[in-house]
């Protein structure tokens, strides 16, 4: 299993983030994210909201969602998208893991390649949430 963290900034409030967030994942149960180089790859995407139950407002502070790909080569990928407030900003942390395919094989290209390869797929899925907030 492979484990990868990322984060991001936005200059926004927290609850508009939420709002947004819940609002992109809705409208958009397919996406298209960065593969290798220009390419992208379609997913599916599942997601459900996170509440805070020990806060009072806002009770929600997160999306968790899992993607599965339409092109077996790439693996299914579960995460937690965390908004924090961080100042007059709020801080996005996406935490993800995914199963690498391919047995033996499959686990060394994760660690020479994959993990890389899956970073940059992360980056680009909080630069188009931040972009779109």
């Amino acid at each position: 299993m492979t484990r990868i963290a990322r984060t991001a900034r936005i200059q926004k409030p927290q609850s508009d983030v939420i709002a947004h967030l819940q609002e992109f994942f809705s409208q958009k149960p397919k996406l298209q994210v960065k593969a290798l180089g220009p390419s992208t790859a379609g997913v599916e995407v599942q997601y459900s909201l996170l509440y805070d139950w020990t806060r009072v407002a806002p009770p929600s502070s997160g999306v968790a969602f899992a993607w599965r790909p339409a092109w077996r080569g790439f693996p299914s990928f579960g995460a937690t998208l965390t908004v924090r407030p961080a100042g007059q900003e709020t801080e996005l942390v996406l935490e993800g893991s995914y199963e690498p395919p391919g047995g033996a094989v499959g686990r060394v290209f994760d660690r020479i390649v994959g993990q890389k390869l899956a970073a940059r797929t992360m980056d680009a899925l909080l630069d188009q949430l931040a972009h779109n907030a």
